[in-house]
């Protein structure tokens, strides 16, 4: 987070003749391809520790000023089906991955070799073909009119603040059920045997396929209708209620069918966060000229949960299967604050 933020504010105020982000996009896509042969090289925990440190910084490097691209170069109008489409590209992205992983006709340096070569096929042509600002202009979308333009400064910062605190709570819920749903599914099975013959681990996956499916239709489908309504705060309340939903259901009815309607209510809540939430973002920045930087700050609020999640498990996980119960019931919480949060937003709908 450190690095994200850091070159995002470096990335908001370099100045060359190619534009701001693509010299920090194309040295972090070099560093982050590099950084793969050292992952694969190391040969003790110590050496895997500071090569995985070195992906990190790398691939940070070039996020904030990828990132960036969204508040910089699409306008308003079309901020909600830009943040749809890059919705697809993580479980795109992870399904390669996974791919990768499973494919037996490769080695293990192939699936480095492959996944970095991937990355750079993915980046060159946005740099060979975007036409970037030069450095003395301001973004194009900077120019156009806003909203918020003339709210002073300090509530544009609260309600950045309001974001940030929402999206800490709605990740957290995300934490949670990417990271526990299994070993919830594991106790509900070993403990009660309402899961019928599918192991848990073949479960996990048909309802992460469910949910994930579920996501993409509902982003893509809303993030075009936020556009065309011009309102993006209601998606993204409604959103925490969904995913609030889905996770009580799990935790009030941990049988299969509670498991499957709770993945498809969390599903739709996802979908709609992916999209509207992102727009919002990106619509909530408090100075255009540092949309990198602040973009960084908001990355925080993915982090951090990551760490949160499993501080929230060690305290609830007494008792099985009640302490997961007790879990996903504590993330549902989370998920309709975090919706409700975004309802103070003032200087933007």
């Amino acid at each position: 987070s450190v690095v994200n933020i850091l070159a995002g504010a470096l990335s908001d105020r370099t100045r060359t003749r190619f534009g701001r982000r693509k010299p920090w996009i194309l040295a972090g896509a070099l560093c982050t391809a590099a950084s793969f042969r050292l992952v694969y090289e190391a040969s003790s925990a110590q050496q895997l520790v500071i090569a995985v440190a070195v992906f990190q910084a790398a691939f940070n490097m070039m996020l904030p000023a990828l990132v960036a691209l969204l508040p910089d170069e699409v306008p308003h109008a079309r901020k909600g089906i830009m943040a749809a489409l890059l919705a697809v590209g993580a479980p795109l992205g992870l399904g390669i991955g996974s791919f990768l992983i499973g494919f037996d006709g490769l080695t293990f340096a192939n699936r480095f070799e492959i996944a970095g070569g991937l990355m750079l096929l993915g980046i060159l042509p946005l740099l060979a073909f975007w036409g970037e600002s030069d450095d003395k202009d301001e973004p194009a979308v900077a120019k156009e009119p806003s909203a918020c333009a003339s709210v002073p400064a300090d509530k544009r910062w609260k309600d950045f603040w309001r974001i940030w605190w929402s999206r800490l709570c709605i990740q957290i819920a995300f934490s949670i059920t990417q990271g526990y749903l299994l070993f919830f599914l594991i106790s509900a099975q070993t403990h009660a045997g309402v899961l019928g013959a599918a192991p848990p681990e073949t479960l996990l996956g048909r309802l992460f396929l469910i949910s994930t499916g579920l996501s993409l239709f509902a982003a893509v489908q809303v993030g075009a209708l936020t556009d065309w309504i011009g309102r993006r705060k209601i998606f993204v309340v409604a959103s925490g209620v969904f995913v609030g939903a889905g996770m009580s259901v799990m935790a009030a009815w941990p049988v299969l069918i509670g498991f499957i309607t709770g993945q498809v209510l969390y599903g739709i809540g996802v979908g709609l966060y992916s999209s509207a939430e992102v727009a919002l973002a990106a619509e909530l920045l408090p100075e255009q000229s540092s949309a990198a930087r602040d973009l960084g700050i908001l990355n925080v609020g993915n982090a951090l949960p990551q760490a949160i999640a499993p501080g929230l498990a060690l305290i609830l996980l007494g008792e099985a299967p009640t302490g997961y119960q007790a879990l996903f019931l504590a993330g549902a919480l989370f998920a309709v604050a975090g919706g409700l949060i975004v309802g103070r937003i003032q200087t933007a709908r």
